[in-house]
Formats: structure tokens, sequence, C-alpha cells
């Protein structure tokens, strides 16, 4: 059983959706309820090592790349309530016009 790392008492869970793109969701440890993030992480920046960045002690999820595969990249900063993960503020990085 991995150890909370996510939002106070969830556990963030990764896995792979092909080669450069993550899927995630939280997971309760109290309850076992499972909330996805209702997109993929692809794109990320070469310098970047994560693409979710996270803290046990903080409902903020810290997203670097593409959402969904779009031609937009950027960093995109959403908060945990519990039942949805919500975008608070985002830094777009596009190339594209």
């Amino acid at each position: 059983m991995q150890p909370v790392d996510f939002a106070g008492h969830y556990v963030l869970a990764q896995w792979g959706c092909g080669s450069g793109c993550v899927m995630a969701a939280a997971i309760d440890k109290s309850t076992g309820r499972v909330t996805s993030l209702p997109f993929s992480v692809s794109d990320w920046p070469l310098d970047v090592t994560e693409p979710l960045k996270y803290q046990a002690d903080s409902c903020l999820l810290v997203i670097r790349g593409s959402r969904n595969e779009s031609a937009e990249h950027g960093t995109y900063y959403y908060a945990f309530d519990g039942k949805r993960f919500t975008l608070r503020a985002s830094k777009d990085v596009s190339t594209n016009p």
C-alpha cells in the first residue's frame, strides 16, 4: 500500500498511456474512492522529469505539457476538492499560432 502523497489523505496514482503520456487518479486512502484526472498529459518539455507535481499536504496539482494531446502546451494549476480537479490558472507556452 502506498503512503499518502497528495491532498492530505490521497494517493495520486499515475500510469502510462503510451510513449510520453501519463494518466492519473486520486485515491482516497480512507474510503477507496477514485477520482480520475479528466485528461491525459503528454508532450512535456525535455527538461521536465515529472509532468505532474504535487505534495502530500496540498490540494494543488501542477501539470506541465499538453492535455489530451492538444496543440496547447503550458503549465496548468488544478485544485482538487475531493470530488473534482478544477483549473485555477494556466500559462500557455504553445509555439503554434
